[in-house]
């Protein structure tokens, strides 16, 4: 049996987790030939000759200068042939990468092999040539067939490599040998651009910090104050666009603000949304920010070679053509965007209505006294969420994750308990009402998004 593993690079020179816990799985499976395969400059090759001591009998590196650039269907592309010449029976992938946190690559990819897709890997129970069994984090329990594509959460550690262990060299592919169409790959194939980045400033705010006795007074009065606030979503700038299909209920919010003339589908299986796409001809088409949106969103994508721009948090129109602006590097920096191709496709993150008034949302600090974090949230009617941190070791349930990659939440007040202020986490609250922090550590970077503060465990 055989596993081409693909990983990549981060800015930091390490490798990207989730891919490193897909390494680990295709080397826990008996007798197979696992092959990892990566993209990158050839200054990549010592660190991914150096992963062969783990157990990979090879690793290919897809290195040329046509390559450079490119978006995640350019990639996905120049991917596919490789794989396609290597021919295994599964390919294993990370859930995302870091650096763009679109998890679009793998569907992308599974779509242009023709290989079935199976996604939020949770454990193994069987794998072998025929068939695997396994568990994921949406779909419960999964039996796939052959010449599949699995992406595989953070459910392992990396092994270490023996004393003695030797090192394969990495083999370099260019294009030559790929036999790529060169409007295919790179930033010239790629159908997005990045217009502009900007340094991401939003969500700031001034905090004042007070005793632990003035928290309850301090939710009155934001509650009071929120009452006959009406929230408004960003509007969008520019001329109104014509002809918006928009896949289920979540894109409608940010739909609105760029378009009234709207048709409204709900999610289906990918032939149909293919056929309404090629049929009415729509200038964009809008999907959610939930796993199966972006997985399909990604598989229409390369089934018609069309961008594709992930988590998108403000929309504008400009000359007839949508502009998209998303987070980037894991929320430090904004992206302004625009695809190439027609339509211009984009999932948008879809904004939580909660039943209740107040969210509290739990970090990894408190890992240890979740039972007494329920309990405060109870106290208040509160609802609760989660940093992803508290979320990838499993404390809590996914759908409970706040931030880039997890759903966005405006409640009219949000606490964050323990929760350190990383930017990710902080895309996806950033509309709250009123923020109220809870931390030991007053320097904790959460306090620079929050109106109140408290400084304890």
């Amino acid at each position: 049996m055989r596993i081409v593993v693909c990983v990549r690079q981060g800015l930091d020179g390490e490798w990207n987790p989730f891919d490193a816990c897909a390494y680990e799985a295709a080397l826990c499976v008996q007798d197979a030939e696992v092959i990892l395969l990566s993209m990158g400059p050839a200054s990549v090759a010592p660190a991914l000759s150096e992963l062969t001591r783990l157990g990979a009998q090879k690793a290919i590196l897809l290195c040329d200068k046509a390559f450079a650039g490119a978006d995640t269907l350019a990639t996905a592309y120049t991917l596919s042939k490789a794989v396609e010449q290597l021919n295994p029976d599964y390919v294993f992938c990370g859930r995302q990468t870091l650096i763009g946190d679109t998890a679009q690559t793998p569907p992308m990819l599974a779509q242009l092999l023709g290989y079935s897709l199976v996604t939020n890997v949770m454990c193994f129970e069987t794998v072998s040539a025929e068939e695997i069994q396994c568990t994921t984090r949406f779909d419960g329990r999964q039996v796939v067939k052959s010449r599949a594509l699995l992406t595989i959460e953070k459910i392992n550690t990396l092994r270490l490599p023996r004393l003695r262990s030797k090192i394969t060299e990495a083999e370099l592919w260019d294009a030559a040998v790929l036999e790529t169409d060169p409007a295919r790959t790179g930033f010239s194939g790629s159908p997005t651009r990045v217009l502009k980045t900007f340094e991401n400033q939003a969500g700031k705010r001034k905090c004042t910090y007070i005793a632990r006795q003035e928290l309850n007074q301090v939710i009155s009065t934001a509650l009071q104050a929120a009452k006959k606030q009406i929230k408004e979503t960003s509007a969008g700038v520019g001329e109104l666009l014509s002809n918006v299909l928009v896949i289920g209920e979540d894109p409608l919010y940010l739909a609105k603000t760029v378009s009234e003339d709207i048709s409204v589908m709900q999610p289906g299986d990918l032939e149909a949304i293919v056929h309404a796409i090629e049929t009415t001809h729509p200038t964009a088409v809008l999907w959610g920010s939930d796993s199966h949106s972006k997985n399909m969103a990604a598989r229409v994508a390369a089934r018609l070679h069309l961008g594709l721009c992930a988590d998108c948090t403000y929309l504008e129109g400009e000359n007839g053509e949508l502009i998209m602006y998303r987070p980037a590097l894991s929320g430090s920096v904004t992206a302004k965007i625009r695809s190439l191709t027609k339509p211009a496709m984009a999932t948008v993150r879809a904004e939580a209505r909660n039943d209740a008034d107040i969210v509290v949302a739990l970090g990894y600090g408190v890992r240890d006294e979740l039972p007494r974090a329920k309990e405060f949230a109870e106290s208040l009617g509160a609802s609760l969420a989660a940093s992803r941190k508290l979320v990838d070791h499993d404390y809590m349930p996914y759908d409970t994750q706040v931030g880039l990659t997890g759903k966005t939440v405006s409640p009219a007040v949000y606490i964050a308990v323990g929760i350190s202020g990383a930017v990710h986490h902080i895309a996806g609250m950033q509309n709250a009402g009123t923020v109220i922090a809870i931390n030991p550590d007053k320097n904790a970077p959460i306090f620079d998004y929050a109106d109140y503060g408290i400084v304890a465990n």
